[in-house]
């Protein structure tokens, strides 16, 4: 046994050894047959064009390399690797290596693009198949620009959008208009919102925060199915929605820094001891007096120890802003939530000046079977402010003469800093005056939608919005006001309600064909709205004591009570076809009929039909074979849309409440008002035509939009001048004609592409012509004449300025008396004698200048390298005019009395023949100085610059994050105009508009 234990071992033994040598051979032999080798290429786009920066890895591993300039690439490889190539807007992909030693690899566009999906009326579309014109605007650029105004983060970001301030102010607005003014009533031009398929009052109503996307839709093939709604353009607005998936905590939280910039000076303490010197030299007979015999003793206390009065200095301050935004997104297959809380506080430039935002919203989806989902949006929104007299005192910081004390000796503040009743101490309204505004803002939508049958949907859609604003106001006994109303209190209370509720049935149908080439598409809506409002208005003066405040207004000697209410209504039927073929050709139909109770009785309804072609050129056969078009669509639409901007009532017979004594009582009536009622008023119409092209080129590395239109606004409403011994003044009627027509351009340019850099240049163009066609015809059949008080002139745009000009000052030595002024003096203003017959009139020498602008565009800048992310925008506008009157008014300091401090000038004296202002004079104002108030509002700004850094998904995974993100931001940085004031589009008043600066943390878990 031993021996045959012994024989077993040696066998096994030597069986090992065997199996070992061959099995050592083999992993030898494999060994060579799997040898690295290296593996040369080029990539391409599908147009032959070299693409740098392509990334070539190596599938499995973490071994890649970039190709080069020329597209070329060498990488190490065995014949059984794979390679994955990839590269920013393209299809990857992934190549066997095999025995093959040399690769040509061509890269084709990512389909992408194609299939994204643009947010229509009551629907969606497909990009590639979208007819109408509709712009996208990513939130996520909307985001970078540093402020709580979600009007002001459109600026500049969408061809044919006019943004322009309101109010710059804590928590401020703008207005949005849409390729330019279409109806005399310029302040119910607008652009609609809507959000969520539910009308918001305002586009600041929503939190920036929760859009998950925004269209603004143009032309009549996106607009007719809104119809009235459509008027003015539509921006419709998703807010985001819960997802399938682990819940997700969304944070971000910045703080701010708020200045100001200016385009002006005022003059110095020197300076305007100087002004007022040659004021009163002017009527002196050119002689100067002493100073005791011009200036005050306050004045000359200031003149003589060099200590003057910096009132902007005492009333502008660095503002602060703190922005807090939480979101919490979860789901299951049944059920998705999204909810959100946004909390903004802004401390204003000017002191005592503040603004809180309290938003919040609870949107969620439930599937309750496979044909039935139903869902409820809301959202809140709280929001305060707080601010002195605002306009009061910076006009008064502007115009206060620097001259003087601004305290007492006792260190209350001087009421006459230099002893004239002219120039009354701005601080003391910044401490006496305060009006507080209280707003609240939700709306509820709850939706239904059943799937019946296959490619059959019906929503029904039922919101409410609610809107209440109250305000109080308050001048105590020792504002300004209260101590020129002898020591007593005033102010007001404010409280306004509106409700407006809304019902739609929405029924869509998508046919099911046995050919993919055809695809059409059916939207019926029937929608009914109701809208309440209601405001009450209480102004009290001569309050006796400030106990109360504003509270005490029952004991104000003069009270005034103002109470409005209305209540209208808008039903509407409307129904849009669309079919396609072969993703080539598009036609769009549809048509609306709206219901207004705003209208008389024989024209309640209004009918807005369109309709819509496009063709997808880049998929025809002919077309093919030029790889580098990627896009190539042409798209015409035609329309018609309602406006009813008119208020409510406005086509019936007002009147006035009256007291009178009827058998020796008193009793109250109504007597007629100025307005009378028009049964037959109707909707004022906008027809337009509209082209489009869209194309891409190079892999989409070019890519644009070139827009033309042509809009024709008839049967304008306005008002007509009655008779007077008819006995009222007015009634609303349907006269006249408008046009606005226009280039919109986008063109988007991907300079760079690569593994870690990419930068995109983005360029936006739009020039609109506003022209009044026809005011009308009058009873007699004569055409109605221009409206110089409304500034409505026939064949010119509306808001233009219609004037004598002043071109410049008389010289000494100049033969003024056979001039068209032979009246004037060396120093006075030169006027333009357009005719040339040696008279200076109205009726011959008054010019018409624009007010609108004559174009405006963006020049954006993108980078992103590795983490690092950088945007910049550039905002123009050219040839815009406004009236400043700051220029030449007396109460704004533009006189050049030596009254009023105000905007330096170069004025005319003996000595200074080269100024371009009129020589001053303390008695009264020059001759015809509004010929000169006409300036150049266009400007270039530098609108906004953003710098960030997100950490690296390993980094992000370490920290247990899935987002890290911080950021520097400045908004309204820089502007160069000629303009003179705070801002090109606004007042010197007005709420200077805030220079941004904000540092912030974006965080996700």
């Amino acid at each position: 046994m031993k021996n045959n234990k012994n024989a077993t071992m040696l066998f096994l033994r030597g069986n090992f050894l065997r199996v070992s040598l061959i099995l050592f051979l083999f992993i030898c032999f494999q060994n060579l047959s799997a040898q690295s080798s290296i593996i040369s290429g080029k990539v391409t786009d599908d147009t032959g064009f070299p693409l740098p920066g392509v990334n070539v890895l190596i599938k499995g591993t973490a071994k890649g390399v970039q190709t080069d300039f020329d597209g070329r690439f060498k990488i190490e490889a065995t014949p059984k690797s794979i390679l994955v190539i990839s590269y920013i807007g393209m299809n990857d992909i992934t190549i066997a290596v095999g025995d093959k030693k040399n690769l040509d690899v061509v890269l084709k566009p990512s389909s992408k693009e194609l299939e994204e999906v643009v947010i229509v009326g009551y629907g969606t579309r497909k990009k590639s198949d979208l007819i109408a014109s509709v712009t996208s605007v990513d939130p996520k650029n909307m985001l970078k620009v540093a402020t709580s105004n979600v009007a002001e983060m459109l600026r500049g970001k969408a061809a044919g959008v006019t943004v322009t301030l309101n109010n710059g102010g804590p928590l401020g607005d703008s207005k949005i208009v849409l390729r330019g003014q279409n109806s005399l009533n310029g302040d119910k031009t607008a652009a609609y919102v809507i959000v969520d398929g539910v009308p918001a009052g305002a586009i600041n109503d929503i939190n920036p925060n929760d859009i998950e996307s925004l269209e603004v839709l143009k032309d009549a093939a996106a607009l007719a199915i809104y119809g009235a709604r459509g008027a003015n353009g539509v921006i419709l607005i998703t807010t985001k929605r819960g997802k399938t998936g682990v819940p997700t905590i969304s944070y971000s939280g910045a703080l701010g820094v708020q200045n100001y910039n200016r385009n002006f000076d005022i003059y110095s303490g020197d300076e305007f001891a100087q002004l007022k010197r040659e004021a009163v030299r002017t009527n002196n007979g050119g002689v100067y007096l002493p100073d005791d015999q011009v200036f005050s003793d306050l004045e000359l206390e200031s003149i003589q120890t060099g200590k003057y009065i910096d009132w902007e200095k005492l009333i502008l301050r660095t503002g602060i802003t703190h922005d807090h935004q939480l979101s919490i997104s979860s789901g299951t297959e049944n059920t998705k939530v999204f909810t959100s809380f946004g909390f903004y506080q802004n401390e204003g430039l000017i002191p005592n000046s503040a603004g809180t935002r309290v938003s919040g919203r609870f949107n969620i989806d439930q599937k309750i079977n496979k044909w039935l989902k139903v869902g409820v949006n809301t959202s809140m929104q709280f929001s305060r402010t707080d601010g002195p007299n605002v306009g009061g005192i910076l006009l008064t910081a502007i115009t206060t003469s620097p001259l003087g004390k601004v305290y007492n000796d006792d260190g209350s503040l001087r009421y006459l800093p230099g002893g004239f009743s002219e120039n009354k101490n701005p601080l003391i309204d910044l401490q006496e005056t305060n009006t507080r505004g209280d707003s609240r803002n939700d709306i509820v939508n709850i939706f239904a939608d059943l799937t019946l049958f296959k490619g059959f949907n019906f929503r029904v859609n039922a919101s409410r919005r609610s809107w209440n604003n109250k305000q109080r106001s308050y001048n105590t006994a020792n504002s300004i006001s209260g101590i020129i109303n002898g020591g007593t209190g005033s102010g007001f209370i404010y409280f306004q309600d509106n409700e407006e509720w809304q019902l739609e049935n929405i029924i869509t149908y998508k046919p099911q064909f046995d050919s993919n080439k055809h695809n059409l598409d059916f939207t019926a809506v029937q929608s009914s709205s109701e809208n309440k409002y209601s405001n009450f208005r209480n102004s009290a003066s001569q309050i006796p004591n400030d106990i109360l405040g504003i509270n005490g207004l029952a004991s104000a000697l003069i009270n005034v009570p103002t109470i409005s209410e209305s209540r209208t209504g808008l039903v509407s039927f409307a129904a849009r076809a669309e079919y396609g073929y072969d993703s080539r050709y598009y036609m769009s139909l549809s048509a609306r009929a709206d219901g207004s109770t705003k209208f008389g009785v024989n024209n309640k309804w209004g009918y807005f039909p369109a309709v819509g072609l496009s063709w997808n050129a880049h998929n025809e056969s002919f077309l093919k074979n030029l790889s580098f078009i990627n896009k190539l669509k042409f798209s015409s639409s035609y329309g018609s849309i309602g406006n009813q901007t008119i208020d409510a009532g406005g086509t019936l017979t007002s009147g006035f409440s009256r007291d009178y004594i009827l058998g020796g009582q008193q009793v109250s009536g109504i007597i007629p008002g100025d307005q009378l009622a028009n049964p037959d008023l109707k909707w004022e119409t906008t027809t337009t035509l509209n082209v489009k092209m869209d194309f891409g080129f190079l892999s989409n590395r070019i890519n644009g939009t070139v827009e033309w239109y042509d809009g024709r606004t008839r049967d304008l409403l306005q008002s007509e001048a009655l008779p007077t011994g008819l006995g009222y003044t007015y009634k609303l009627v349907n006269k006249g004609e408008l046009q606005n027509t226009g280039i919109e351009a986008s063109l988007n340019l991907g300079l760079v592409r690569s593994k870690d850099f990419k930068m995109d240049l983005g360029l936006i163009f739009t020039k609109n012509t506003n022209k009044l066609l026809s005011l009308g015809l009058n009873p007699d059949g004569t055409p109605v004449s221009d409206n110089l008080n409304q500034k409505w002139f026939v064949g010119k745009s509306l808001g233009g300025y219609y004037q004598r000009m002043g071109i410049g000052i008389y010289q000494i030595g100049e033969d003024i008396v056979n001039s068209a002024q032979p009246n004037a003096l060396p120093g006075d203003i030169k006027q333009l004698d357009v005719n040339g017959d040696g008279i200076i009139n109205d009726t011959f020498d008054r010019v018409f200048t624009p007010g609108v602008e004559n174009w405006y565009g963006t020049v954006s800048l993108n980078m992103d390298y590795k983490g690092f992310d950088f945007s910049t925008d550039l905002n123009i506008v050219e040839g815009r005019t406004r009236y400043n009157n700051f220029l030449v008014g007396y109460s704004e300091g533009g006189s050049l009395r030596g009254i009023k401090n105000g905007i330096k000038q170069d004025y005319w004296t003996p000595e200074n023949p080269g100024g371009n202002f009129p020589r001053p004079s303390e008695a009264n104002d020059p001759q015809n100085l509004y010929t000169l108030a006409l300036q150049d509002a266009s400007y270039v700004r530098l609108q906004n610059v953003s710098l960030g850094y997100s950490l690296p998904k390993t980094a992000l995974e370490a920290i247990g994050l899935n987002k890290f993100r911080i950021y520097v931001t400045g908004n309204n940085l820089y502007t160069w105009t000629d303009f003179q004031s705070f801002s090109p589009e606004k007042n010197p008043t007005d709420y200077p508009e805030a220079v941004n600066f904000v540092m912030g943390l974006q965080l996700g878990f």
